[in-house]
C-alpha cells in the first residue's frame, strides 16, 4: 500500500474514524486502525466489537492498493501533530512497517496482523435497504442529539444489567420514543421522525452517546438509520456507523410513571436549580416542605456540619406535603433542560413524583422519592 495525501485532509476525517478504537482490551488488535483501499478510494476503520466506524477520505491519491492495520492512537496522534502539507504514507515490506514521511518528518510504525482484524458489519444503503426489506427510519439531527442528551444521564452505561446501561428506543409512525433509567429515576424522551413503521429496540447507553457525538459533524439537517440483524446501522456520505443492538427485555415503563399526585408546583427553573444547589451544600438529601399558600421550604440536615433552609416562591396546590429527594437526582433534570419553568408534581411518601419542562409533553423525568430522617 502506498498513498499521498494532505495532512489537514487526513487529519479532519481520521479524526471520526479512531472513535470506535478500544481503550481497554484484551484483544491488541482492537487497538489497530484499518486503512483499506477500494476502486481506488482510502478507508479507514476502527471497532471495539460494540460499535464499528468507517470513513472514506476524500483527496487521497493511491499509487499502490492494499490493506493493512497499523497502532490507531499513535497513528492519530503523529497525524495530529504533523504541520499542514502533503504526507506520503504507505507500507514498507521489507521491514513489514508503515512509513509517514512529511516535508521535514519521518515516521515507521510496526504493522498489526490484519488477517486478525474482525470483520466489520457490511454498509447497508438505500439501495439494499429497500431490496432487503430494512426497517428504517428518517430522524432529525439537532432532535436526536438533544433527546440523548436528555435521556443518558439518568441510566448506569457500565452496568451489566442490560436495561440499566441501554436506552429503550420505540419507533411509530411519526415518533421516536427514547427511555432510560438507573432504578431511581426513569426519563421518557418524544421526537417527531419521518417512518411509518412500528419497531422497539435497545440501544446501548455508550453506542447511543457516541452516536449523538459523531452526529455533531454531520452537516445534513436529517440523517437515516437502519436495522438489520440486530444491527444499527447509520450512514452518512462517507461515514458509516454501526452498533449491536441488545437482546433483552426492557421493564414495562409505562407502569412507572403515576398519575395521580398529592400536589403540583409551578416554578421559575432557575430559582428552584439554584436553591437546591446552595441547599444542597450541606447535605446530599434535600427536603421540600409544602403547603398551600405558603410556597415551599427546601432543607437539609448535614449530620457533622449543621442545617439550612430556604423559602423558595412558587405556585403550589394541592395537600400539605413533606418529602425528600436526592439533589443530584433534581439538579441533573434542572440543568438539562432549558426552560423557563417546571412543573414538578409531587407525591407524598415514598410514591413517585413527575418533572416536565412546563408546555413541553414530549419530556417525563420520574423521580422516586427519599426515606429522610426525622
Amino acid at each position: 500500500m502506498k498513498f499521498t495525501c494532505r495532512q489537514e485532509t487526513l487529519l479532519r476525517l481520521l479524526h471520526l474514524g479512531t472513535r470506535a478504537l478500544a481503550a481497554k482490551t484484551t484483544l491488541p488488535i482492537l487497538s489497530g486502525l484499518l486503512l483499506e483501499t477500494r476502486a481506488n478510494e482510502l478507508y479507514c476503520a476502527s471497532t471495539d466489537l460494540e460499535i464499528g466506524i468507517e470513513v472514506k477520505i476524500p483527496e487521497v491519491y493511491i499509487l499502490e492498493p492494499g490493506r493493512v492495520v497499523v497502532p490507531g492512537k499513535v497513528f492519530y496522534n503523529i497525524i495530529r501533530h504533523l504541520p499542514p502539507g502533503d504526507l506520503e504514507l504507505g507500507t514498507d515490506e521489507e521491514k513489514k512497517a508503515f512509513t509517514i514521511k512529511g516535508k521535514k518528518s519521518f515516521f515507521q510504525l510496526h504493522l498489526l496482523p490484519e488477517e486478525e482484524y474482525p470483520l466489520l458489519p457490511e454498509r447497508i444503503d438505500e439501495k439494499r435497504a429497500k431490496d432487503q426489506g430494512v426497517v428504517a427510519f428518517l430522524l432529525p439531527v439537532a432532535s436526536f442529539r438533544e433527546a440523548v442528551r436528555c435521556t443518558v444521564y439518568a441510566t448506569l452505561p457500565e452496568d451489566p444489567r442490560p436495561f440499566l446501561s441501554s436506552v429503550l428506543a420505540e419507533f411509530s409512525p411519526g415518533k421516536l420514543r427514547l427511555v432510560g433509567t438507573d432504578i431511581n429515576r426513569l426519563v421518557v424522551k418524544d421526537i417527531g421522525i419521518e417512518g411509518d413503521q412500528e419497531f422497539s429496540t435497545m440501544i446501548p447507553v455508550n453506542s447511543l452517546r457516541e452516536m449523538a457525538n459523531i452526529l455533531a459533524y454531520i452537516e445534513d439537517e436529517q440523517f437515516k438509520v437502519f436495522f438489520h440483524q440486530k444491527m444499527l446501522h447509520m450512514t452518512n456520505g462517507d461515514l458509516s456507523f454501526s452498533t449491536r443492538l441488545v437482546d433483552a427485555q426492557y421493564p414495562k415503563y409505562q407502569q412507572v410513571i403515576p398519575e395521580e399526585f398529592d400536589g403540583e408546583i409551578r416554578i421559575k427553573r432557575e430559582l428552584f436549580l439554584q436553591a437546591v444547589e446552595r441547599i444542597a451544600l450541606l447535605d446530599l438529601a434535600v427536603k421540600l416542605t409544602l403547603a398551600p399558600g405558603k410556597g415551599m421550604e427546601i432543607s437539609a440536615q448535614g449530620p457533622e456540619v449543621g442545617t439550612a433552609y430556604e423559602n423558595v416562591d412558587c405556585v403550589y396546590e394541592g395537600q400539605e406535603v413533606e418529602v425528600g429527594f436526592n439533589s443530584h437526582f433534581l439538579l441533573s433534570f434542572l440543568k438539562t433542560i432549558d426552560h423557563d419553568e417546571v412543573i414538578f408534581k409531587i407525591s407524598a411518601g415514598m410514591k413517585a413524583s413527575v418533572l416536565k419542562p412546563a408546555g413541553d409533553e414530549s419530556y417525563t423525568y420520574v423521580v422516586m422519592p427519599l426515606r429522610m430522617n426525622a
